[in-house]
């Protein structure tokens, strides 16, 4: 699936300013504010969006961030990054190749990165780590790039495998999910019905 040049006109001026109204993003795309709302709302659904959150000056907050490196086996790096994602000083977390880690960190004063620090040696399955303070911030953009011909990577909202041809849309509730092949969509409305039932009986 590809994204339209709407679509595309309408994420790019999101990725400038994500508190534009629809009315001003309509006004700055050249379309109607129903299009932008519904455009807006399909591209949620789908994961596009995935939420509108202020940017902030770490430095200015008094924030110290570091770039953590770990190497472990490819056995374990499931594993290891496992312990590092409900962990609020991990910002951003990476698995690369070769069983690596990349953790972007960020912590209010030294004490807390010599605390973190010391807390690595409990995971074993860590066979070496780098840990590099980031001096300065030359360049921080969004990792998206939208642009002509990009397209979307959609995942089946029943067996959660990435769907590679035109997909099957059901409306539940309010929103549109979208499965791989004609068993997930019945696979998954049965699921949905079942579960409507189970919250009406539950209310009655």
């Amino acid at each position: 699936m590809n994204l339209d040049a709407t679509d595309i006109n309408i994420l790019q001026a999101l990725m400038e300013n994500g508190r534009l109204s629809f009315r001003q993003i309509a006004e700055k795309v050249k379309v109607s504010v129903p299009t932008v709302s519904n455009k807006v709302g399909n591209m949620e659904n789908m994961g596009i969006i995935k939420g509108y959150t202020a940017r902030l000056d770490t430095e200015k907050l008094g924030g110290q961030s570091v770039l953590l490196t770990i190497k472990t086996r490819p056995s374990d790096v499931k594993k290891v990054s496992e312990r590092f994602k409900d962990i609020t000083n991990v910002r951003q977390l990476f698995i690369v190749s070769n069983g690596r880690l990349h953790l972007m960190c960020t912590f209010s004063n030294t004490l807390a990165v010599n605390e973190f620090i010391t807390k690595l040696s409990e995971i074993h399955e860590i066979v070496e780590y780098d840990i590099s303070p980031i001096v300065s911030i030359e360049k921080e953009w969004s990792r998206a790039i939208v642009a002509d011909g990009t397209s979307l990577m959609l995942q089946c909202s029943y067996c959660k495998k990435e769907i590679r041809d035109s997909p099957y849309k059901v409306k539940a509730g309010d929103k549109e999910y979208y499965l791989c092949c004609p068993v997930c969509q019945k696979g998954f409305e049965e699921k949905y019905e079942s579960m409507k039932e189970g919250a009406e009986k539950v209310k009655a």
